[in-house]
């Protein structure tokens, strides 16, 4: 007699190796988990590093503004750490979209240096999208870029976090040091 697999779709095959390797994994610690059962603990255990865009209603600049306070103080608590200015910087428009532009400039007081000797911007940007009709607009676009990295993230999917923003700040005071120590004459 002939063992004969029972014939799986791709997506049924990837979810049970999925859920046999995360299995086999848990099982060296004595769990064992269904996918559901995994994306569940997944939500719980990892904290939610997006931010709500739904409040953000026109006028954008005076909602923008409130929206990125709130996120800074509330939902990154980044003023545990550090002291922050935020500063509108304008708007522009194109053709699709009309866009505010916001700067948060970071530091961090110590006590040998009450004033710092070096910040960090975090640039925010918010697309109000001007091709879409009214009624199936939806929530604006708002994303932060970190000044000296190249790549813009989303703040409904990704949590601006302290250490970036420190990153940074002692990128900038490491330069100041070598500086001071060129010789030149």
């Amino acid at each position: 007699m002939m063992n004969i697999r029972e014939i799986k779709s791709y997506e049924e095959e990837a979810i049970d190796t999925v859920v046999s390797v995360i299995n086999r994994a848990k099982e060296s610690l004595g769990v064992r988990q269904t996918l559901k059962q995994l994306a569940k603990t997944r939500d719980l255990l990892s904290p939610p590093a997006k931010v709500a865009l739904t409040n953000l209603k026109c006028p954008l600049v005076t909602n923008g503004e409130e929206l990125i306070r709130n996120a800074i103080d509330k939902d990154w608590k980044l003023t545990d750490t550090l002291l922050y200015k935020l500063v509108y910087q304008g708007m522009s428009r194109d053709e699709c979209s009309q866009y505010y532009y916001f700067e948060a400039i970071f530091s961090q007081p110590t006590v040998q240096y009450p004033i710092p000797q070096a910040t960090a911007s975090v640039f925010f940007r918010i697309e109000d999208k001007l091709i879409e009709p009214h009624e199936n607009k939806g929530v604006p676009k708002m994303v932060f870029r970190i000044e000296g990295h190249h790549r813009s993230h989303d703040v409904r999917y990704v949590r601006l976090c302290v250490d970036w923003i420190l990153g940074v700040i002692k990128m900038k005071t490491k330069l100041f040091e070598r500086i001071e120590n060129i010789v030149l004459f």
